[in-house]
């Protein structure tokens, strides 16, 4: 598991960005679509996913606001232009570091259904 938790850490930024990058999220909704988009192969904790935000905040690539829905304050997170370069940077650099990997491990031409291949 601590394999496990360790990409999570490494790519928990990219993937948040990337969320963002579609429309603006309240940190349930954040942790609940990665969590379907990935089928629940790839989960994030509430719990780890605030200090990953306030990272985001703190080095501008993000800011937050409060919106009221059905009577409750909610708090949204919205990407920043120079979020979105930095997305594009570290999706650049993700891609080119995992092409590398799965070259090293001769895995870049096995198909998809091998559990092998499959990148967290």
């Amino acid at each position: 598991m601590l394999i496990q938790e360790n990409f999570r850490r490494a790519t928990a930024e990219l993937i948040i960005l990337h969320l963002l990058l579609e429309e603006d999220l309240y940190g349930y909704q954040v942790v609940q679509k990665i969590s379907d988009c990935s089928y629940g192969l790839y989960t994030l904790p509430e719990g780890t996913l605030y200090p990953i935000m306030y990272r985001l905040i703190s080095k501008g690539l993000v800011c937050e606001y409060n919106r009221m829905i059905n009577k409750r304050m909610r708090k949204y997170y919205h990407i920043e232009e120079c979020g979105r370069s930095y997305y594009d940077t570290m999706l650049r650099d993700y891609k080119s570091i995992t092409m590398g990997i799965l070259k090293i491990l001769n895995l870049e031409e096995e198909g998809d259904n091998n559990d092998q291949t499959t990148i967290i």
